[in-house]
């Protein structure tokens, strides 16, 4: 017997689409493109090519909403199973719902959903040039309201390994529990929110991914709760997306889609990106491809070749240590306001047991995440741009760099590649480990070195250096984490990622300081290569041995502080900088960086002082 729609309840989640230039294609016509769209696409895949049994009412009229569905079988090998002989009868459902000139589609395999989208963005003619899917601006202006009960966010700043790619948060209102400054590096991919509906769904709980123009709100109990609940979509998208009153950018302390290629440039990083990981679980990948994405995504990696003066690069692709070949990312502007990203193939990709399916895969610009200098970050379809807060990181302290020669750009002093520590504050050492061996905390004045000073460079480390003031009241521990200047160039500008590296080990190490893993961290190495890399008062020490006593009968009222020193930043450069900012060039290339600059150092001091350790940066005095 022929399946009926009431025999039908569907979890309600559906891409919305709009007629193109009024140009309104029936629900009948695009429920046959996409038939005959999941029989080509069988084809493609030499696999049986889907039946669809007639049911017995295939279009339906419903209160100004027209509907056309379909329910078809296919059979697919299991995602555990190589081979032939065994096969999974699954049964899908279609449903195609037009409500004046916009579209609701409901696809209950996610593999055909994304084939679809993907090929309404594509084709050049048939039904489905006549409509387009709505914009991230249209589907934020309809479908997120306040009191936001679940986020699921992406990253656009650089991969670190102290902040998520990603992450999923859940409460009551989280746009008022959002963190302005950790969480202004973040872009929302989906988000579920409360809004009203109808008189009778005044609080209805609705999902939205705004990229994919995907609204959900779950299961539903009948075929007319259903349908009704798709109209009461349709009509409030109708009603909303249109009102210059309402929002598009809903959560201002997050990240924002921008629609231009101007100003991004220098690309420096890229990631692979599991589309599971970022949205609400609900795929949209045929489970073949998911198998590979998520073999690959765990071992991916590129390097970088940027194009001058423009978003597009180049990229040598990985599969751990082994070379895949080489691939262009080139950027261009769609006739609407979305941004295309065009990958082809440069060389290599030529293992033909393997090499077919990943070059397929790193082909998906959805699967791919590239990160630029200027501040923006191209995720699944779209730039974005962080929204810095206008707020700047103070505590900087200044040391002249060129006082007694110092070789800011070198870290330790080395013999060839090695770190030469018997060398470390030496009069011939030069390097700003030797600077701090020589005099810490005495720095500027290049003063004679005060306290305790011990060496903890090398894997594992607490921190380069640890700082004790053990006659002062209360006795104070400081973890000092150094790195050299990328540049050599007395004239060289800011750069972010001098900072991220050594901002981010202080930050991954911030539990000792607590004096007691401290002094279990310096203790397990205290027979080593850096045993007599200790200094009291200017006096280099045979062993920690003293120094370990005194940890050991101290108490825990100590006042604590985490010091980063990085000579890359000159004081003339960031005063002039300031300056630009204070006259409201906030477009300015030094700007975005000094924006970046202070929204990393922030995150950083918030760090330390929840575990009440202050937290102060070091550089270079260039105007002293």
């Amino acid at each position: 017997m022929a399946l009926s729609s009431d025999q039908c309840t569907p979890y309600l989640s559906v891409s919305i689409y709009k007629a193109t230039n009024g140009e309104a294609v029936s629900s009948n016509e695009l429920l046959t493109a996409i038939r005959d769209l999941a029989k080509d696409n069988a084809d493609k895949k030499g696999t049986e090519k889907p039946r669809f049994p007639a049911v017995q009412d295939p279009s339906i009229e419903s209160g100004g909403t027209t509907i056309a569905w379909a329910h078809y079988v296919e059979k697919r090998s299991p995602s555990w199973f190589s081979g032939e002989g065994i096969a999974d009868t699954l049964n899908q459902l279609i449903i195609v719902a037009k409500r004046g000139d916009l579209y609701a589609l409901q696809f209950s395999d996610n593999g055909l959903r994304g084939t679809v989208a993907k090929k309404i963005l594509r084709e050049t003619n048939g039904p489905f040039t006549r409509i387009r899917r709505l914009s991230s601006s249209e589907i934020n202006k309809a479908f997120v309201e306040s009191q936001v009960r679940t986020l699921w966010l992406s990253g656009t700043h650089r991969r670190t390994t102290i902040k998520p790619d990603s992450k999923i948060l859940s409460g009551l209102e989280l746009e008022t529990s959002l963190d302005p400054l950790g969480d202004q590096t973040y872009y929302f991919s989906s988000v579920r929110s409360t809004m009203s509906l109808s008189e009778q769904l005044t609080s209805a709980v609705v999902g939205a991914s705004p990229t994919g123009s995907r609204i959900w709100i779950g299961p539903t109990r009948s075929w007319e709760e259903f349908i009704v609940n798709v109209g009461l979509i349709l009509d409030r998208a109708t009603n909303c997306i249109n009102d210059a009153a309402r929002a598009d950018m809903p959560l201002p302390i997050l990240a924002s889609a921008i629609t231009t290629l101007e100003g991004i440039e220098q690309p420096y990083d890229l990631a692979f990106i599991v589309p599971e990981q970022v949205n609400d679980g609900v795929g949209h990948v045929g489970e073949d491809e998911l198998r590979w994405l998520q073999q690959f995504g765990d071992a991916a990696r590129f390097e970088i070749t940027a194009t001058a003066e423009s978003a597009n690069f180049e990229a040598e692709v990985y599969w751990a240590d082994v070379r895949l070949g080489r691939l262009a990312y080139e950027f261009e502007r769609t006739l609407g306001s979305d941004v295309r990203l065009k990958i082809r193939k440069v060389d290599g990709f030529d293992n033909a047991d393997r090499d077919v399916e990943i070059l397929k895969i790193c082909r998906q610009p959805d699967n791919i995440t590239a990160y630029f200098d200027t501040g923006h970050t191209f995720s699944r379809g779209h730039f974005y741009e962080t929204r810095f807060r206008d707020a700047k990181f103070s505590d900087w302290q200044w040391v002249s760099m060129a006082h007694d020669g110092t070789a800011f750009w070198q870290e330790k002093p080395l013999d060839g590649q090695r770190f030469a520590v018997e060398n470390t504050g030496n009069a011939e050492d030069s390097s700003l480990f030797g600077m701090v061996a020589r005099h810490w905390p005495n720095l500027d004045a290049r003063g004679l070195q005060t306290g305790w000073l011990v060496c903890d460079d090398g894997a594992m480390e607490s921190a380069d250096f640890i700082h004790l003031n053990d006659i002062s009241d209360p006795p104070e521990l400081t973890l000092i984490h150094v790195k050299g200047s990328g540049s050599d160039n007395a004239n060289r500008g800011i750069s972010v990622s001098d900072y991220e590296v050594v901002v981010g080990q202080a930050v991954k190490n911030l539990r000792h300081v607590d004096r007691g893993l401290l002094r279990e961290k310096l203790a397990k190495n205290a027979d080593g290569v850096l045993q007599n890399a200790v200094w009291h008062d200017g006096q280099r020490q045979e062993n920690r041995g003293a120094l370990l006593a005194i940890l050991d009968g101290l108490g825990s009222n100590l006042k604590t502080k985490v010091v980063v020193f990085q000579p890359r930043v000159r004081r003339s450069v960031l005063n002039a900088i300031r300056g630009k900012m204070a006259d409201g060039n906030l477009v300015d290339s030094d700007v975005r960086r000094m924006q970046q600059l202070d929204a990393l150092l922030l995150g950083a001091r918030a760090d330390c002082f929840s575990l009440g350790a202050a937290f102060a940066v070091i550089a270079d005095a260039d105007d002293a």
